[in-house]
């Protein structure tokens, strides 16, 4: 038999008929999406599916043999650039570096430089990664190879954004991706350029609008990891718009295909768990978070430990925080934040600073807050922060001015903008204007209707009570008192005591006994949690109505749960390393919480710290 077929031609028709493979890749269980956008649609490294598919295509073992001869220069060419996608694949970030560091001293292709540059941003070295990819699109863009150098620029102004801050040069590399992408009709990456301009999106309906979009490309093409990556986004858009049950089926649809095998890239995957934690977060789904935080890990443990979320510093802190678990959430913040100092990286999703300088605000600790905020004054994440700490030091104006800046980005009519228009009715009532606060308590409500959500329900039911309040409305307890049930029921303890404080206030004219009691129990909590602002308050609030109300010395209440506890142990005479394996955290850990007991208590040394305890820990074994 004679065949007019070259070995061109067959590599030729294997191209072809791979492309169309990639397209209908679940097929395959073998087959990985690879390096998130840039790898779309790309063919095989290795010489095997060459040779595979030479001999479905022709049926003979002629043709076999001449692709087999080419094959096999194909895969020694490329033998190392196999090797670097497979280990990243894999997360074996040092393997892959050499792999391509191999490759390109053997030929400057722009593939290694690619997969270099993943390679470096996995191992946290963001310049060296930049310089890769933008020698990547360099090369690609001297083949011709719009598609991938569209992906690039794509990846590289996702990058100026997040790892440096640059708003200019992202702008910049985001329009040259739109630009080489206008003509270049149906293909994945437009769906690429549809779910940044979603993640670049305040607005929840601008967001959704281009993560639909993303959608609809990647079911076209059978991009699994477009698909699940802009599902995630939509979902994220959804529960913010109100819409929390459709939402978050979304957010569940894209957290199985991330962690199930469906999704091949790293990145992705990693990306698409943030976003899915951020999305219960905004829901307040504390169950949620776990229920799919047990399933992360054993997809974790599954795959040699691979520090998917290695970037991510922030992780559950709101949860933490709401839940009144503070210890857990500053030592998490604190950890975060010194190992993005250490290595010189900024935050790529909430910066832990901006959530720890609201745990410092709310612990009373002002001037720590003021410095964890300097520099990141303009982040999205820290407007709640910045302005709380405007409104504890009495700058109203301030306040209000930040605030509303941030409900003109993102509207006040959905969910993200349910905790900004909370915090503006307690700064309208610090102004005295009880009439822009109760018009501020009317969007708040609508945003709860729509949501449906409990949390959001008791917050706008909190503002309502304490409008009315305001204003001497005898209805004012009945909306305080079960603002106060709600927010118990929904284990949000901080909220719950400044609602049961407010209803103090809200009694003290017609049930004066009544609002003494729940003033106290307030104030109990108050300390129990270590919110020393909110203590003073209430304390002051029993002071003029004759009644002792601490039952220890004023700088108890700025000592955490955990701290009162290394305080306790330091009354018994425990070491550092005792304490550490009382406690069952590290010597290190014990130290600095020794360290902060005596700086908080202005005390110099354990030995004032034990006499502290002693006088007044002793007799109070529930608090020891």
């Amino acid at each position: 038999m004679t065949l007019d077929v070259t070995a061109e031609t067959i590599i030729a028709r294997t191209r072809e008929a791979f492309a169309a493979y990639v397209v209908d890749h679940r097929k395959d269980p073998n087959w990985s999406a690879g390096s998130r956008i840039r790898n779309c649609g790309s063919p095989d490294p290795g010489g095997s599916r060459v040779r595979r598919v030479a001999w479905a295509l022709t049926g003979s073992r002629e043709a076999l043999g001449q692709a087999r001869m080419t094959g096999m220069a194909v895969e020694a060419e490329r033998e190392p650039l196999a090797r670097g996608e497979e280990a990243l694949r894999a997360g074996h970030w040092e393997a892959a570096k050499g792999a391509f560091e191999s490759a390109l001293a053997e030929d400057q292709v722009p593939a290694a430089h690619d997969g270099l540059g993943r390679a470096l941003w996995w191992l946290h070295d963001v310049d060296g990664a930049i310089s890769q990819v933008e020698r990547a699109y360099a090369g690609h863009r001297e083949a011709g190879d719009v598609r991938r150098a569209a992906a690039d620029a794509l990846w590289l102004a996702r990058e100026f954004a997040a790892a440096y801050g640059n708003a200019a040069v992202s702008a910049g590399w985001y329009a040259r991706a739109e630009g080489l992408l206008r003509d270049a009709g149906d293909v994945p990456e437009s769906g690429w350029l549809a779910l940044t301009r979603a993640e670049r999106s305040d607005a929840p309906a601008e967001m959704a609008r281009n993560a639909t979009e993303a959608i609809e490309t990647a079911r076209r093409f059978g991009d699994a990891d477009l698909e699940a990556a802009a599902l995630v986004r939509l979902g994220y858009a959804e529960t913010a718009a109100g819409d929390v049950a459709t939402g978050m089926a979304k957010v569940d649809e894209a957290l199985a295909a991330a962690t199930g095998g469906e999704v091949g890239a790293l990145e992705t995957i990693g990306d698409v768990i943030c976003a899915g934690i951020a999305a219960c977060e905004l829901a307040a789904d504390w169950q949620r978070i776990e229920q799919w935080g047990q399933a992360v890990e054993g997809w974790i443990t599954s795959h040699d430990h691979v520090a998917v979320l290695g970037f991510c510093y922030a992780c559950c802190a709101e949860m933490f925080i709401a839940s009144g678990n503070w210890d857990e959430a500053d030592g998490m913040l604190a950890e975060g934040l010194r190992a993005m100092q250490a290595a010189n990286l900024r935050a790529r999703c909430v910066h832990p600073a901006a959530k720890l300088a609201e745990l410092r605000v709310t612990q009373g600790r002002l001037e720590e807050a003021e410095q964890l905020l300097a520099g990141f004054e303009e982040l999205p994440e820290s407007t709640h922060a910045l302005a709380s700490l405007y409104r504890s030091r009495g700058e109203t104006a301030m306040a209000a001015a930040v605030l509303h800046r941030r409900l003109n980005a993102i509207g006040d009519d959905n969910v993200l903008a349910a905790p900004f228009l909370a915090l503006l009715v307690d700064v309208q009532l610090g102004q005295g204007d009880a009439h822009g606060a109760g018009a501020t308590a009317e969007r708040l409500e609508r945003v709860a209707e729509r949501s449906g959500l409990p949390r959001i329900e008791a917050m706008a039911g909190f503002a309502q009570g304490r409008v009315a309040a305001s204003g001497g409305d005898p209805i004012a307890p009945r909306i305080l008192g079960s603002t106060v049930s709600a927010f118990a029921a929904q284990r949000l303890p901080l909220d719950a005591a400044r609602a049961r404080f407010e209803l103090a206030r809200a009694l003290a004219g017609s049930e004066p006994e009544v609002a003494v009691g729940e003033a106290r129990t307030a104030l109990a909590e108050f300390e129990r949690l270590g919110a020393p602002r909110d203590a003073d308050v209430a304390a002051a609030f029993l002071r003029e109505r004759g009644v002792a109300g601490r039952t220890g010395p004023k700088g108890l209440g700025l000592l955490s749960k955990r701290e009162r506890e290394v305080l306790g142990l330091l009354g018994e005479g425990l070491t550092n390393s005792e304490i550490a394996a009382r406690l069952f955290i590290s010597t290190k850990t014990a130290g600095n919480h020794v360290s902060s007991v005596l700086s908080k208590l202005n005390l110099r040394s354990r030995t004032e710290a034990a006499a502290y305890a002693v006088r007044y820990l002793s007799g109070t074994p529930d608090e020891k």
